[in-house]
């Protein structure tokens, strides 16, 4: 039995990352509704993402609360519907960046379809994602100790000790979604690619080397900016699934139980991720981040 400091100092952290992406969310969320400038489509994707990242925070505060109490063993109300809505808030947040790469598809690539581009559609693809989230991790329930309490983590959840749930789990919740944000955002920069080539041959043709320099360049920077913003997003993504993924291997490949640490440590990966991720989108949204700092300093005026 691991000692009870390793639990506080784990859930202390999962708190403070909970209270950072809820800070970030809230911070989004509002500028977005005050200004009215900031009511773009990507804004509206990038606020469902916010919203869920808020949903998944308080569900993991509850999840610290009780992982705290003196009597964790016994004091689990509801862990089974618990552990379902972990997995669904999981699989709508990482879902929720799915939405983003296809509502950019749509922007870049279809952007002659113009119903694609609408406000109306947008809302539909986020309504279905969140009814899709809610099936999605039904099935787990039907298998035995699909969803349980783990004394090793001090969490209702999907348990790697179950292969099927636990590989059911993660699939839907991180191999799908991201799978899905790499295809789409390999089309936009292939898209990308092909527009550049496209100028390239159309400006040499009519050999006109002023348009070259106006019009590539600006193609070109926007495409490395693309793939930056797609590492960065698709590696801290990575980086928070990959801790419970080889938890769940492990069970299938060794032996032997992993070490006691890995369980809470694979999961509090995940909110550290998260917490990281809406950061760096906050940082990204330039729209949003240069109105966040001009109330700032306006507030330092006073």
């Amino acid at each position: 039995m691991l000692p009870n400091l390793f639990y506080i100092i784990c859930f202390s952290v999962s708190i403070f990352a909970s209270f950072i992406n809820m800070t970030f969310a809230f911070i989004m969320i509002i500028i977005v509704v005050i200004n009215h400038q900031c009511r773009t489509i990507t804004n509206l994707m990038m606020c469902n993402t916010a919203a869920a990242t808020t949903i998944y925070s308080i569900l993991r505060l509850f999840s610290a609360a009780y992982g705290l109490q003196e009597d964790w063993f016994y004091n689990q109300p509801a862990c089974t519907f618990r552990a379902y809505c972990y997995v669904m808030v999981c699989m709508i947040v990482t879902s929720s960046y799915a939405l983003q790469s296809i509502s950019r598809l749509f922007f870049a690539v279809l952007y002659k379809h113009k119903y694609l581009l609408s406000c109306r559609i947008h809302w539909f693809i986020i309504i279905i994602n969140y009814l899709i989230s809610m099936l999605g991790p039904i099935p787990p329930i039907f298998i035995g100790n699909g969803y349980v309490f783990e004394p090793e983590s001090r969490l209702c959840l999907a348990t790697t000790k179950v292969f099927y749930s636990s590989m059911l789990a993660v699939t839907i919740a991180y191999i799908i979604p991201i799978s899905i944000v790499i295809t789409v955002y390999g089309i936009i920069l292939y898209h990308a690619r092909q527009s550049t080539r496209r100028i390239v041959a159309s400006t040499r043709n009519n050999s006109v080397q002023a348009i070259a320099n106006n019009s590539i360049k600006p193609n070109f920077k926007r495409e490395m900016q693309l793939m930056k913003n797609i590492s960065i997003l698709v590696g801290i993504h990575l980086c928070a699934g990959i801790p419970y993924l080889i938890l769940v291997l492990w069970h299938v490949i060794q032996k032997q139980s992993p070490p006691e640490p890995f369980y809470l440590l694979a999961l509090i990966a995940i909110s550290i991720c998260f917490a990281i991720k809406m950061i760096i989108l906050f940082f990204m949204n330039k729209e949003v981040k240069n109105v966040a700092i001009n109330y700032l300093r306006n507030l330092g005026r006073f």
